[in-house]
């Protein structure tokens, strides 16, 4: 007799068990999908994405969050150098579900005093921004997105 009431309290807590994970999954919603797109333009098209850009170029990302749920989100980004530094940060706070667009930009500025020689040579004080970048996109800390892009004298 013991060993069918150890069974059948066994049975219980499993049942009980596999009901208190289904209500806690049932509830969750999945992360949103990002996507970005970088251009040397506000308005972007298929034909104007790259990935490669000049020292002067303002540097445009339109990123796209699907799948959001309704309610209060916050965009970050990072835009990180080829040193391994963030040369800008961006928190942006926004409202909405389904579809939203954000657009995003940098833009490059020699350091102060390296513009009277930029004329004979435009990478004169930008050489930590030339090469590779990456730019790191997070919603809520539930998504994330990097993409490389290079900077190029």
């Amino acid at each position: 007799m013991k060993s069918w009431g150890i069974r059948h309290r066994r049975r219980g807590l499993q049942a009980a068990l596999l009901i208190g994970v289904f209500l806690n999954t049932a509830g969750a919603q999945a992360a949103p999908t990002i996507s970005a797109s970088l251009t040397g333009s506000a308005q972007v098209t298929s034909e104007q994405e790259g990935n490669r850009f000049g020292c002067n170029d303002k540097i445009y990302a339109a990123i796209d969050v699907l799948d959001l749920d309704a309610g209060e989100h916050t965009l970050t980004a990072d835009w990180i150098d080829p040193t391994g530094k963030t040369r800008e940060h961006i928190d942006y706070p926004f409202s909405g579900g389904g579809t939203t667009r954000i657009t995003i930009w940098l833009k490059l500025h020699p350091p102060k005093g390296s513009t009277l020689f930029g004329f004979f040579n435009p990478s004169m004080g930008m050489e930590d921004f030339i090469g590779n970048w990456r730019l790191l996109i997070r919603v809520d800390d539930d998504a994330e997105l990097e993409t490389a892009f290079e900077v190029v004298c």
